[in-house]
Parts: C-alpha cells; sequence; structure tokens
C-alpha cells in the first residue's frame, strides 16, 4: 500500500515503484484526501482513518505500508493506531503527523499560498525544484513530474492546503509512542536531504525498536523519484528477508 502525500505529491509520486512491485505483489496506490482525484476535505478529519477505511473496502487485511515524508507520517500514525493490519513499515525521510499543526508549519502554508496567489503557481514549483534538498538539477524526469502534478493540484495551493490544514493527526502524539510500534520497520533517507528531515528521520529511527535504517548516498528528499532504483533494492531487499 504506497500513501501519497510527500508535499503535494499525489499518487503518480510511486510510479515507478507501483509498476516495480506490482509484479510480485498486490500493490495499491491512492491519493490522499485532498490532493489528485480524491474529494477535498470540508472539516476536519484522519489520514490513517481514511486508509483504513480503504483497506477495510478492499477487503485487505494484512499489508506493507510505504510512504514518504508526509505520507511517511500517515503510515505511521495507521502502524501505530492498526498494528494488527501492518506487516512491514517503510517509511521514506518520514516526518510526524504531529507537526501539521505545530505554528511553524501552519505560517508556512500560509506563506506558500499567499506567494502563489502574488507570484503564482510557476513561480513557486521554481523555488521548489530549486532547493538542492528536493530534487539534483540534473534530474529532469523527477522534476517535470513533480512540476506537472503541482500544475495539476493548482487548488491546493490556492484554497490553504486544507489536505495538511484540515488533518487531525494521532492523539497521543506518534513521537510519544514509536516505542509501541510492532511492525518490521524500514526507515529510507538520502544523504543529500535536508538537515530539518535527516534530524526527525534519525529521530524516528532511534524511537522505534528494531528499525533497520538505509542511507542512500545522493539522495534528496524526493527519495524515490531522486534514486529510483536504490529505493527500489532497499525495498525489495528489506521484503523477501
Amino acid at each position: 500500500m504506497f500513501v501519497s502525500g510527500g508535499g503535494i505529491l499525489d499518487r503518480r509520486g510511486w510510479d515507478d515503484q507501483f509498476e516495480t512491485f506490482a509484479k510480485q505483489y498486490r500493490a495499491v496506490r491512492y491519493d490522499i484526501r485532498g490532493i489528485g482525484k480524491s474529494d477535498r476535505p470540508q472539516a476536519s478529519f484522519s489520514h490513517s482513518k481514511d486508509l483504513y477505511a480503504l483497506l477495510t473496502f478492499l477487503n485487505i487485511t494484512r499489508a506493507h505500508v510505504v510512504g514518504l515524508s508526509v505520507g511517511g507520517a500517515i503510515a505511521l500514525d495507521f502502524a501505530i493506531e492498526h498494528p494488527e493490519v501492518v506487516d512491514c513499515l517503510i517509511l521514506a525521510a518520514p516526518g510526524l503527523s504531529s507537526d501539521s499543526k505545530s505554528e511553524t508549519n501552519l505560517q508556512g502554508l500560509k506563506a506558500l499560498t499567499n506567494l502563489v496567489k502574488t507570484n503564482g503557481l510557476e513561480k513557486l514549483i521554481q523555488l521548489t525544484l530549486d532547493a538542492p534538498f528536493v530534487l539534483s538539477k540534473q534530474n529532469d524526469v523527477g522534476r517535470e513530474k513533480v512540476r506537472q502534478i503541482y500544475l495539476d493540484n493548482a487548488d491546493v495551493f490556492e484554497s490553504g492546503f486544507p489536505v495538511y490544514a484540515l488533518w487531525e493527526p494521532l492523539q497521543p502524539p506518534p513521537e510519544d509512542r514509536l516505542a509501541t510500534v510492532r511492525a518490521r520497520v524500514l526507515i529510507i533517507r538520502g544523504d543529500s536531504d535536508s538537515p530539518v528531515y535527516a534530524s526527525m528521520t534519525d529521530k524516528i529511527s532511534r524511537g522505534i525498536p528494531n528499525a533497520t535504517t538505509v542511507v542512500i548516498p545522493g539522495g534528496t528528499h524526493f527519495l524515490n523519484l531522486e534514486k529510483p532504483a536504490e529505493f527500489n533494492e532497499a525495498m525489495r531487499v528489506f521484503l523477501t528477508r
């Protein structure tokens, strides 16, 4: 189960992994509520409860759950809430759902919306792609994919990011419950990610007993787009161990 939500990446962010792992597994990817082709939220909601409802609808009782960045935060919440469902948990450059309600994050979302309204979405896309920890400048394929996904989700930027602003994260917060995770856990990050996310990833890794951590050389924050072959291999080795 591939959880979307790395920034505003919809299900297409998992194109390479979906095609690769669908050859051996029943692979599912979906747009979390608020991005892609999913409905936009109008009131507070839970991403992890949405995931449980989707799995129930699909009659899936056990799954390997994979998430990148904010998608990793959703996957982590879900693994804490539903340990009976998650076999393996794969977190790529993960965040924590509790950060979604931090003043810094809320102000950051507001600033991004104001920037789009003032200067246009293309300006924000360029600023995002110019950040050295997002994607390397030579990664033309990955950069074009991000650009197209952002353009297709323009309403999310213009409306104040309800996908995150209306999200009700796990309570008590996940950082206080990391030791309760029962699934086998793989944590992947790149050595070229931002220091903030690298620190958060390491914090999560230390908090989960017996978590396996892989650091991919040259990997940026959008790790599966920057180093897809290495990312897929780390997943494959972990899942078949």
